[in-house]
């Protein structure tokens, strides 16, 4: 039990909070329990006097006032507010800190909440948000008389809805004229309808200084609750994993032998197991958290519209979410990309990029136009379509009787002189019989992190042109931030025929894809029915709404929060502190990087480690073990963390990677 939270709330301002608080503790220290109490955040407290709160808090502890609050502020208002007024901002972070180091000193330590959990800290953060940080199971307390039940089942559903632990509901005698039965009753409903406990009623205690007195009042309700060991899914999850499930990219042998990690939920950019260890998200849950997990403009946008419907097919209809968002996307989109169809996975849009540019071509009178240009070390994905244009081994090894051949040219990353003069000769030779390029702009990330210039991209793309070829952009990886620009063409003063998003479209929260073209491509596909040229294309999720209401509310974050700036900014304190730290270490060959995008190859020497060492697997490991996220391609190990990820985490990031290369290849630590 050791180092548990658990944080008090209420329904609103004056319903008890800090007398539960105070009883709740005073009874556990009785029973044995070396339980602590501490108040987060005090408002109303004028300079030079202690909180009211603090010093009941300190009384039954016998500490000072002083050690039983963080913060205080003089204007008695939200602590939003009342920061503010002095000129002041709180850091949720830096008290969850505070909180969690008090935690590692006892055995239990109950947090005092500052009114609802819907009260703001920051601009951004509310009082929810700091119990999520703090994975703290919530004690909920309410008053016992008329409105109980409607506030009390706001707050439980506020809290249930941000994954928060409610351990159950104490209705408070604040007044003492509470009628016994009429409180029985509304203890009844709230159960039935809230479905959590209702740890008892706590009577009034007339005065709430005697610590005796609050301990013999606070042992009428259940406390074991607060006490009894929290569930670890952990061992459950493991064998019902390794009984049935198959995991992508993924060998089975090896599965079986590691200890997996399960999560369970996320906070901004951390990730946190079953057993309550938090990791440093450092590849973006695969490349796709852009603002942060569990974002609370991300999560509203979800759980609106859930209220409304969760999914309504886009064959024949449409709805606001889908419709608003393409209007969106086409605003912010390299200019002249006016039409969007909706997919799923990146490798579904890049399926439908393919057929729109080949049917496209067919419409336009040139059905000789039947081939795709790729360059070499191209992933585009898993699809059958989308492996034909990069093919990537060992991954394709055997599945040449369902692929198509691809015309491919080297990749510029190691000469991009030989790559644009290997695409002229193609094109000088079968251009007439193209109907494609297909590239991922700026960097080919699942090659691992392998760039090239936008020179490049400008010269491939006008040689494209030249021939008559449609120019696909692949932006799957690459968009949205990732680079330093909201897409990677556009930021290369590149536009192309066929845009592929994914990824981060939603932000990272829900499956969500998107091809964008032009007005002059999609009136090809507009004639009379009898010419056949309907896209016969499409899937059942196609333009889900609760995903497009997701991806609208993640484009108003890129204004509202300036996630772009953010993105720059790490970018570039990512390749101080890797230039710094990582690549002077023995084993790291290079380390290639645009905006937040990075690969860190190790070899020995100029010598391609032997495969079967697995060492790129290994470093992930080890980063693990140090409380950080990353991924392996090979033996190039993959940064690719959101994009609001702070200087601070970003420090913990590559002094974790650093480490873990060092555990594995040697050198000094």
């Amino acid at each position: 039990m050791t180092g548990r939270i658990v944080a008090v709330t209420g329904t609103g301002t004056g319903v008890g909070k800090t007398v539960l608080t105070a009883a709740l503790c005073a009874a556990l220290r009785r029973g044995g329990v070396d339980c602590r109490a501490v108040k987060a955040v005090a408002t109303g407290v004028p300079p030079g006097t202690d909180a009211e709160d603090a010093v009941l808090l300190g009384r039954v502890m016998a500490t000072p006032p002083s050690e039983a609050v963080l913060a205080t502020f003089a204007l008695p208002r939200s602590p939003l507010a009342a920061a503010a007024a002095e000129g002041q901002e709180l850091d949720v972070e830096t008290l969850a800190r505070s909180i969690e180091a008090m935690a590692a000193g006892c055995d239990l330590l109950l947090v005092e909440g500052v009114g609802g959990l819907l009260v703001p800290l920051t601009p951004r953060q509310t009082v929810r948000d700091l119990f999520r940080r703090l994975d703290a199971g919530v004690v909920v307390a309410a008053l016992a008389g008329l409105g109980t039940i409607n506030h009390t089942a706001l707050t439980v559903e506020a809290a249930l809805g941000a994954g928060l632990r409610v351990i159950g509901v104490v209705l408070v005698e604040a007044m003492g004229e509470e009628d016994a039965a009429f409180v029985a009753e509304n203890a009844a409903q709230i159960a039935d309808q809230c479905g959590v406990p209702v740890l008892g009623v706590l009577p009034h205690i007339g005065d709430s200084s005697d610590v005796d007195a609050l301990a013999e009042a606070a042992g009428a309700l259940d406390l074991s609750a607060l006490t009894e060991p929290l569930a670890d899914a952990t061992e459950a999850v493991v064998a019902a994993d390794r009984r049935h499930v198959w995991h992508p990219f993924t060998q089975t042998s090896d599965w079986r032998e590691e200890a997996p990690l399960v999560i369970r939920s996320g906070d901004g950019c951390w990730l946190r197991d079953e057993s309550g260890r938090r990791y440093l998200d450092g590849i973006s849950s695969l490349w796709c958290t852009v603002h942060g997990h569990a974002h609370p403009a991300l999560d509203r946008a979800a759980r609106e519209q859930l209220g409304r419907i969760a999914h309504s097919t886009f064959l024949g209809q449409t709805h606001a979410p889908g419709a608003l968002l393409a209007e969106e996307l086409a605003a912010v989109a390299p200019a002249g990309l006016t039409r969007v169809f909706y997919c799923e996975a990146g490798a579904a849009a890049v399926e439908a990029a393919l057929r729109i540019a080949l049917l496209a071509q067919r419409h336009a009178g040139h059905p000789e136009r039947s081939h795709f240009v790729a360059l070499g070390d191209a992933y585009h994905g898993d699809t059958a379509g989308a492996v034909s244009v990069g093919r990537s081994e060992p991954f394709h090894t055997g599945l040449d009787p369902i692929l198509f051949p691809a015309r491919v040219v080297p990749s510029p990353h190691l000469d991009e002189a030989a790559s644009v003069r290997a695409l002229s000769d193609l094109l000088d030779r079968e251009g007439d019989q193209v109907a494609a390029l297909i590239v991922e702009p700026r960097v080919q990330a699942a090659a691992g992190m392998l760039t090239h210039s936008d020179s490049w991209l400008v010269q491939a793309a006008a040689l494209a042109r030249r021939h008559g070829a449609l120019l696909i952009a692949d932006e799957v990886a690459t968009g949205f931030g990732r680079t330093g620009d909201l897409f990677a063409s556009a930021g290369a003063g590149v536009t192309p025929d066929i845009l592929c998003l994914g990824k981060g479209l939603t932000g990272g929260y829900l499956p969500l894809s998107a091809v964008l073209t032009t007005e002059e491509l999609f009136d090809r596909f507009t004639a009379p029915h009898t010419e056949h040229r309907t896209l016969y294309y499409g899937h059942t999720y196609t333009g889900n709404p609760v995903a497009c209401a997701v991806a609208r509310a993640s484009l108003r974050l890129f204004e509202e929060e300036d996630t772009l700036g953010s993105a720059r900014r790490l970018a570039t304190t990512l390749a101080s502190l890797l230039t710094e730290r990582v690549a002077p270490r023995p084993g790291v060959f290079e380390i290639r990087s645009r905006g937040v995008m990075t690969g860190i190859e190790l070899r020995a020497g100029a010598t391609p480690l032997d495969p079967a060492l697995r060492t790129g697997r290994r470093v992930t490991l080890a980063a693990r073990r140090r409380g950080v996220v990353v991924r392996p391609l090979g033996d190039t190990v993959v940064l690719n963390p959101p994009l609001t990820m702070t200087d601070a985490e970003a420090e913990i990031l590559v002094s974790a990677v650093t480490g873990a290369i060092a555990e594995v290849i040697g050198g000094p630590g």
